[in-house]
């Protein structure tokens, strides 16, 4: 039996604003690729504006992104088929003096697409999107003291499995044993709420701190440390640490699906230190990066199992409130429930790290 795709499980899920790149890396003069719910993407500059099309050439399929610009426009690399910079043909070779440019109108699929916090997000569903621009705003972004960056990793695994592990706590202390919490078997108050198509989760745990290498740069006073865990349908998280008014920290994970068990996630990293913020952002920059690479190696794991059946029949305890909420709200998402967005919950439960 033919497995179904990773758009037809997902269903209505594809009708949201999804980051096919970041905007460095959507170089002017310059044809780029990406992937979401296995469409292929092209994205090109035209100016001050960015144009989004499907990426496959109307004659034979090939990828326009592999092609090169001509006079601004995009010549396909195996038949020479030319488009203009929103996708209509103007030329077949083949044809020769025969080709009459306008009689028969061909275009290749336009996306809407949005350039904003330095990230490119393209609307994947077929009408038109209810808002103009996504509503997500990366925080912190042009705020003085605070300073930030963007990673982008490939896991192999898919959004709801991504945006829990991005807010599970108890995994820290196995997966990142060393580098990000060792256990201590404390018990952890928690808060989980769900309101407004998101889960918030709010953790007592005031002498608690992340990093055994990062902790000394964080929270250099040893304040008490406020963590929060967000999650935003359809695949938005935000972790949050605040270690007194001046030493903040903010984790931004936004998972574009690509295709089954496969998703590119645009991680965003906002800090606020005083004097010595962007001096210290390599090895920031390093440490986040070793801990996500963790994940991306338990993600893999994971998705070995899920992959042969993927019924995701999970056995589930208090601790896992947070993640029985996602799921229910990306399973109603994907039947385009619009209920989601009224639920509203609040649980007290702990853990134990």
């Amino acid at each position: 039996m033919k497995k179904s795709s990773l758009a037809e499980r997902d269903g209505e899920l594809i009708n949201n604003w999804y980051i096919a790149c970041t905007s460095k890396e959507l170089k002017s003069g310059k044809l780029y690729r990406s992937v979401i719910y296995d469409i292929p993407l092209l994205l090109h500059r035209d100016g001050n504006k960015v144009i989004c099309l499907e990426d496959r050439c109307l004659h034979r399929h090939a990828p326009l992104s592999e092609g090169t610009i001509v006079d601004g426009d995009i010549m396909c690399p195996y038949h020479g088929w030319t488009f203009n910079k929103e996708g209509v043909l103007i030329n077949i070779p083949s044809e020769g003096s025969d080709f009459v440019k306008g009689k028969a109108k061909r275009c290749i699929r336009r996306f809407h697409v949005v350039e904003q916090d330095e990230c490119i997000w393209v609307w994947m569903g077929t009408g038109d999107p209810e808002s103009n621009v996504p509503s997500w705003r990366f925080p912190y972004m042009d705020e003085d003291g605070w300073t930030h960056y963007f990673m982008i990793t490939d896991f192999d695994n898919e959004v709801t499995h991504l945006a829990e592990n991005f807010m599970d706590v108890p995994h820290t202390v196995y997966v990142h044993k060393g580098w990000f919490r060792n256990k201590s078997f404390k018990k952890v108050p928690m808060k989980v709420e769900t309101f407004d198509g998101s889960v918030l989760v709010t953790y007592d745990q005031p002498d608690d701190g992340i990093g055994v290498l990062i902790k000394p740069i964080l929270n250099p006073k040893n304040e008490p440390m406020e963590h929060t865990d967000h999650f935003f349908f359809p695949n938005i998280t935000r972790v949050d640490y605040r270690f007194g008014e001046n030493y903040q920290y903010v984790i931004n994970s936004q998972c574009t699906p690509v295709s089954t068990m496969k998703s590119r996630v645009y991680t965003y990293i906002a800090y606020k230190l005083p004097f010595v913020g962007k001096m210290l952002k390599p090895f920031i920059h390093f440490y986040t990066r070793q801990v996500i690479e963790q994940d991306v190696d338990i993600m893999e794991m994971q998705s070995r199992n899920l992959k042969l059946d993927n019924k995701e029949n999970f056995q589930s305890t208090p601790a896992d409130e947070l993640h029985v909420q996602i799921e229910r709200l990306r399973k109603m998402g994907r039947m385009g429930n619009n209920e989601l967005w009224k639920i509203k919950k609040e649980v007290l439960t702990d853990i134990w790290i």
